[in-house]
């Protein structure tokens, strides 16, 4: 038995103990309040320095009106119209999944859809306005400003989107917008952008991005707790963007796409003294009314899903070969080269023999001794694979690079400008490892093989050979003009290159294109006018070999089978003041079916009179969908 003296001890110790205990208990506690005290306040306070100046002041971005795109003539080809946009800042949202819930249902718009657009801004920029929902109908504007009490962290804002003023008006040349991509905001050209803007995604909107878009504004003001707008401290106003007018001429425009019509193909009409372009058609269309305010997914699927590719704008992008239209350019490749003088004949029997393979000309009867004149006239595929042979690969992709400015870009306002290919023996070794034969030169040499262009590209060496052998740049704008008409800039044509030839070697091959046209015996005289003398170069392209011809006539040939057909011309002949290039593909000769064609354009071109509201389309249409059954 213990002794009192001793418990109350062992009492007393225990106690000392707890104290201990509780006191450093109470240290420790102290201790991590004082290091969270200077982590909040020195080791972040300057962040949480801004964060509480961020609830406090705010700045807000005044969105700015988009420059207007004209024609020639200055008529609007666009419009911005005024909408009501929904706008959250993150942070300011006390309850995300009940506020998203709410606009949801107040909009007839997908929970899940927004509450993910909610948490990519609430991850990239969760102190700043961002769009959540873009174009509010009236009706879903008045439902959600009559529960604007309950929304905290959400604004309205006054926007505007863009408008054709018909969507159906060359809407590759005009093009679409759309919400800017990461991709974009992460180039340089986008540097001052920030996420949800649209921007051209298409066609001119987005080749004349950095003119038409402006500068935004901005507006500082104090906010309460709830991010609503107590007072308004500066405002900086934006400036609005260029407008611009193009070198189009809307009437031209609607005379080529009713001539095309849903044929696929393009029709590029060019001013050759300057070349300004006229009207840039591309078939089959699609329209620019469905991307107003977003395009459905369903339609953006149907559209990238259609063979036919009604997206793509095959004036400037679509790559072909050019078929005896070519033969322009090789005829005075080899003049300036002097592998040959216009007086310079060949036999032509049908076809040339090279090693053990015979390279056949349209004509299988063949054309008899031909001059430089009359192989243009006739088209006579010998006497290009004659030249061709003489001239080598290299030396006319030289010329014809130099002359016309073929495989290369030439900086048109329209980012998809594709290159084409003139191809030469380095390109066959880098591309293929092989050295060049001399039989794929004979190919070349009519316009097919390697060789790729564009229409534009055709356009442009005909109008070369139009205007005397000038190569300018061609261009779509005309002048630019800021908000109060001021004129911004002005375009004034740009010389490439000026053709080293005699003038009269260019004076022979502009005969013989008068003659394709106007003379008996003529490859295009279903390209002529009445009262005007046209020149011009038909051009027939085969797609496959001749092998995969077999079988088949050429009336039941499938679609894909079929060729394209070329006619590049201009007018007056003798005093040029216009160029037509017309493709259609997989239609036929040129002579019989692209020809007609540009007569029409031509036709409208001169004759002012022409209603062309009233133009039928063109009747010859692809097969859809039959004509894809039983392609080889």
């Amino acid at each position: 038995m213990s002794e009192p003296h001793e418990q109350t001890f062992d009492q007393g110790h225990a106690n000392s103990g707890w104290l201990l205990f509780i006191k450093i208990a109470m240290t420790a506690v102290f201790s991590v309040l004082v290091l969270r005290l200077w982590f909040l306040q020195i080791a972040e306070g300057e962040k949480h320095l801004e964060r509480s100046r961020s609830n406090q002041f705010r700045m807000s971005q005044i969105p700015t009106s988009r420059g207007i795109i004209m024609d020639r003539n200055g008529q609007a080809l666009v419009e911005n119209e005024v909408v009501f946009d929904l706008s959250v800042v993150p942070r300011n949202v006390p309850d995300p999944e009940a506020v998203v819930g709410e606009l949801a249902r107040l909009t007839g718009q997908r929970a899940d859809a927004l509450m993910g657009r909610f948490n990519e801004f609430l991850r990239e920029r969760p102190y700043s306005p961002s769009v959540l929902l873009r174009g509010l109908s009236r009706a879903d504007l008045a439902l959600v400003e009559s529960r604007r009490h309950e929304l905290d962290g959400v604004s309205v804002q006054l926007n505007s989107v863009r408008k054709p003023l018909r969507g159906d008006f060359a809407p590759h040349l005009i093009g679409y917008m759309g919400e800017i991509s990461q991709e974009q905001l992460d180039g340089q050209d986008y540097a001052d952008y920030s996420r949800g803007e649209l921007v051209g995604k298409s066609g001119l909107e987005e080749g004349l991005e950095g003119l038409l878009h402006g500068q935004k504004g901005q507006r500082q003001m104090t906010v309460d707790s709830k991010g609503r707008m107590l007072e308004e401290l500066s405002i900086d106003y934006p400036q609005p963007g260029y407008d611009v007018r193009l070198t189009i001429d809307s009437r031209m425009q609607r005379v080529a796409q009713a001539l095309l019509g849903e044929q696929a193909g393009a029709i590029v009409v060019m001013d050759p003294r300057n070349f300004e372009i006229l009207a840039l058609a591309s078939s089959p269309m699609f329209n620019l009314a469905d991307f107003v305010g977003g395009i459905s997914k369903e339609r953006w699927g149907s559209l990238n899903e259609d063979p036919f590719t009604p997206m793509q704008n095959r004036a400037v992008n679509g790559q072909y070969s050019p078929g005896s239209t070519f033969k322009i350019a090789v005829s005075l490749a080899a003049l300036a080269e002097g592998v040959i003088t216009p007086e310079t004949r060949f036999n032509c029997a049908g076809a040339l023999r090279l090693g053990n393979h015979s390279f056949r000309c349209w004509n299988r009867h063949g054309h008899g001794h031909v001059d430089l004149h009359n192989s243009l006239k006739l088209s006579c595929d010998v006497y290009y694979y004659e030249v061709g042979r003489r001239l080598g690969v290299d030396k006319l992709a030289s010329r014809v690079r130099e002359f016309f400015g073929l495989g290369q870009t030439l900086g048109l306002e329209l980012r998809t400008e594709k290159a084409g290919l003139v191809p030469d023996q380095d390109w066959k070794m880098r591309r293929y490892q092989r050295p060049w034969n001399q039989g794929e030169t004979l190919p070349v040499s009519i316009g097919q093989g390697y060789l790729l262009t564009t229409p534009l590209q055709v356009a442009q060496y005909t109008a070369v050979v139009a205007n005397g052998g000038t190569l300018y740049r061609p261009h779509l704008v005309k002048e630019v003009v800021d908000f109060d008409g001021r004129l911004v800039h002005n375009s004034t044509p740009e010389v490439i290159n000026q053709m080293s030839i005699k003038p009269e070697y260019l004076n022979v091959v502009r005969k013989g294109l008068e003659a394709v046209v106007n003379d008996p015996g003529g490859t295009g005289r279903r390209g002529r006018l009445p009262d005007v003398r046209v020149a011009g170069k038909t051009g027939t392209t085969q797609t496959v070999s001749l092998e995969r011809y077999q079988g088949f006539s050429a009336a039941n040939r499938p679609y894909k089978l079929r060729d394209h057909a070329w006619f590049t011309s201009y007018a007056p002949a003798d005093d040029p003041e216009v160029v037509v290039t017309v493709l259609l593909e997989h239609s036929g000769g040129g002579g019989a079916k692209s020809a007609p064609i540009a007569s029409k354009v031509l036709a409208a071109y001169f004759d002012k009179t022409i209603d062309t509201n009233l133009m039928p389309p063109y009747q010859v249409q692809p097969d859809r969908p039959g004509g894809w059954e039983g392609e080889l």
